[in-house]
Parts: C-alpha cells; structure tokens; sequence
C-alpha cells in the first residue's frame, strides 16, 4: 500500500522509504495506529480510536496519551520527510492522513542552495544586461546651470534675500527683471522667503518663480508662473508682490 513516497507491507508490519532505501520495522502500537489512519484516510480519525490497541490475535491494550502522541510524531518525521503535511496532528481531537499531498516543486530563487544549469544563468545574466541597458539609454545625464544675474537684495527691515534669475536667450530681459525685482523687494516692509529663483521661457510668454524659505525643522516652497505679454517691460510691482504672497 502506497502512502506518499512509503510502501505500507501489512503483512510484516513494515514500512518502507522508497526514495532513501530504508525500512522501518512496526511494532504492534505503530502498526495499529497508522492501520487506523490508513483506513480512514481524509477524515480525523478521534485519538479514543488510536489509543486503544486492538489487533486480532492479540490481546488489547490501552496507550498513554504520551505513547500514542510519540507514535504519532515519529510517523509524522517519517512519512513527511518528503511530502509535508501528508500527516497533521490535531492536538487534544485526533490524527488525519490526507489522501494524496502534492510534492511542492520550489522555483529557482526560493532554493538558496541549488546550482542553477547554464541556461538559467545565461537567461538571467541576459536580462540583467537588458535592463541594464535600458535604463543607461533612458537615464540623460545631470545638467548643471548657472543664473545669469545673481544678487543679495536688503529689504527695508535688514533681511537679505537670494535672487536668481535665469534666461540663456536674452540676457538684457533677465537684468531688466532682476533690477526691477530687486528695487520692489526693497521698499517690502517684509519677505516671507529667502530665496527666489526666475527663469524666463524660451518662447519670451512665460516666467516661471521658485520661493523657498528654510525653517528650524523644513524647507518650503511654492512655485508661480506668469504669463507675461511683453518680456522687455518689467511687469513686478508692489500690488504684484503683495497679491502673489511675496511681500508681506
């Protein structure tokens, strides 16, 4: 009788380990539990069932409930050495054979221990070198600019502000915008920013305003951009500064 990778010989009480060659001789306890659990295998079979020992030509005995757990766990090591779970032992309530149990076939990388084939390095070199790839031809290169007008501006209360302004096309509108930036930052009674940074589009439509302002525990910042029609007529006034939150 086959039960997972062992022969159960019920004529010799004996059961064998086909996949490693041994054998293991029963004795009248074992031969009876796992008789019981053979014949009723899929259903729980109660442990009042196991721990009385009544085998023809014998006279019956009864188990402790220490004996009967021990037969239980060496049949538990034995018969699952090589299908898990083909035995499950339920504390207090009873033993249960489960009729088939399949063997669980582990992909490559959950086996830390076996050696892959050359086809499977290969595959998985091949992919790696693929992303690899991939990534290098989709990565651009970082790009560094410098502003082309840089200034420290005092406002009337003592801070200093950083200002930068940013146009690669027409320095002259970036100047233009810095002097008249830093002029009404100037007259601000105050600023809640330390810094602000402008770039001019290139299509001369678009001025695009970081504000960042460091504190004890964050940085913050808020981002503005203005559409302005005429790029070489400054366009910041005290209104504008107050209305975008700049001057306070």
């Amino acid at each position: 009788m086959q039960i997972g990778c062992c022969w159960f010989d019920t004529e010799r009480h004996l059961l064998v380990d086909q996949a490693k060659s041994t054998q293991w001789h029963l004795n009248v306890n074992e031969y009876w539990v796992l008789t019981q659990l053979v014949q009723h295998r899929g259903q729980v079979v109660p442990l009042s069932q196991l721990d009385t020992v009544d085998i023809s030509g014998n006279a019956a005995h009864q188990l402790t409930h220490t004996e009967l757990v021990g037969i239980i766990y060496h049949l538990i090591d034995y018969l699952c050495a090589s299908y898990h779970d083909l035995i499950e032992y339920i504390p207090e309530q009873g033993v249960i054979l489960y009729p088939t149990t399949p063997i669980k076939h582990p992909r490559v990388l959950e086996l830390p221990n076996r050696l892959l084939s050359l086809g499977q390095y290969g595959v998985i070199i091949g992919t790696l070198l693929a992303m690899l790839f991939f990534l290098w031809s989709h990565i651009n290169p970082p790009w560094f600019t410098k502003a082309d007008v840089l200034r420290q501006v005092m406002t009337s209360n003592g801070k200093v502000i950083q200002l930068s302004v940013f146009d690669s096309h027409t320095p002259q509108d970036a100047i233009l915008h810095a002097d008249c930036l830093s002029t009404q930052l100037r007259l601000c009674h105050d600023v809640h920013w330390d810094a602000i940074y402008a770039a001019i589009s290139a299509d001369r439509h678009y001025v695009s305003v970081l504000l960042t302002q460091s504190t004890k525990t964050d940085w913050l910042y808020k981002n503005l951009k203005i559409r302005v029609d005429n790029m070489h007529s400054p366009f910041m006034t005290q209104e504008w500064l107050h209305k975008v939150h700049i001057c306070g």
